[in-house]
This record gives structure tokens, C-alpha cells and sequence, in this order.
């Protein structure tokens, strides 16, 4: 699998390629899709080639563009558990008018139950499956791909949810695992 980093300002996003295009996991603040645009163009990607947004949780720096994105034609994957979520990036941006922030279409997003998202996956050219991960946020979930890629947003890193107060985060480390993950691609950091 090709996946190919186009980050900004310490959020990694990235881009995977699929039938007839490429998959996006996360995006940006809102206002900030000149940037993309030109981590795009950097890395040879026309922005025509973006088909699909699947978003690990909907915090500002993961999500803040979905709407963006909506209207240049991705289309986003909304999964089972992120309704609330939506909900909960819409009010944030409500109370912070300095942001250039369109509100996310739930009509218009392709509404997906973690069941279907492995024959989904597959339907895109690509073998795994987006798993429910909560501890960051109830809204989070990862792209685990069967050659042992797991894309994680924000989940905190295994060695800081071994503690017995975050049983939440470990139990979503060992999904993660069960799924033998051998590469672990982090929004922030290394």
C-alpha cells in the first residue's frame, strides 16, 4: 500500500491509494486548505484525485476541513459512532467565529456501520477495516490494514494507557493489536 504523508502544522494526514483515486485520513483546521493544497502539489497529487475522507475523531485538527472537502467533492465516511462527534466539532466552531469553518453534511456523508467496513475497504482495492478505538474520544476509530498498518489519530501511545486509570485507551490498544499491526501511524509525532 502506497501511503503518503500530507501534513501540516504537527498533524499528519494522509493519503492511501485506492481504485480510481486516493483515500484521505484526517485534515485540517478550518482555513487552512491553501495549505493542503500545497502539501499537495509538493507531493504531485492533484486535488481532483482525493475521493474519500474517513476522519479518526472530530476534533478541530483532525476534521476542521471535512466540510471543505465536502464541497470539492470528497466524500466523507461517516462511521456508526461519529454523529455526536459532528455535533460536537459544529458547536466548538459555533462559539469561535474567527475560523472560516463550514458546518459537515451528514446527508451528504456515506454512513458506515464498522460491520460493512471491511467489504467497503475492499470495494476501494484496499484489505482491513476501521475499528471503534475510544480513549482520545468516544468518536475515534482507526484504519487497520491487513499488512499491518494501523492509523490511529489521537489515541494515546501504548506505553502512556498501561495505567489502571486508562483501561479505556488499553483496551482499544489491544483491538488494535489483535489485528497484528506491525506499523503504527500516529496524527502527532514520530
Amino acid at each position: 500500500m502506497n501511503i503518503l504523508n500530507v501534513g501540516y502544522d504537527s498533524t499528519h494526514y494522509y493519503l492511501l491509494d485506492i481504485t480510481g483515486g486516493k483515500l484521505m485520513v484526517d485534515c485540517g483546521w478550518p482555513g487552512t486548505l491553501p495549505k493542503l493544497l500545497a502539501q499537495l502539489k509538493r507531493k504531485s497529487v492533484a486535488p481532483a484525485e482525493l475521493k474519500f475522507l474517513l476522519v479518526t475523531h472530530f476534533h478541530p485538527d483532525h476534521a476542521g476541513l471535512a466540510g471543505e472537502l465536502q464541497h470539492l467533492g470528497l466524500k466523507l465516511i461517516q462511521m456508526e459512532n461519529q454523529a455526536e462527534g459532528i455535533l460536537f466539532l459544529e458547536d466548538f466552531f459555533s462559539q469561535k467565529k474567527e475560523f472560516p469553518f463550514i458546518k459537515v453534511s451528514q446527508k451528504d456523508a456515506l454512513h458506515l456501520e464498522f460491520a460493512d467496513s471491511r467489504k467497503f475497504l475492499a470495494g476501494l482495492g484496499i484489505g482491513g477495516e476501521i475499528i471503534h478505538t475510544p480513549g482520545h474520544s468516544d468518536d475515534s476509530v482507526t484504519l487497520v490494514l491487513d499488512e499491518g498498518v494501523a492509523f490511529t489519530g489521537d489515541l494515546k501511545p501504548l506505553f502512556m494507557a498501561r495505567a489502571e486509570d486508562d483501561r479505556v485507551s488499553k483496551a482499544s490498544w489491544d483491538k488494535i493489536y489483535r489485528h497484528k499491526v506491525t506499523r503504527v501511524l500516529p496524527a502527532h509525532g514520530a
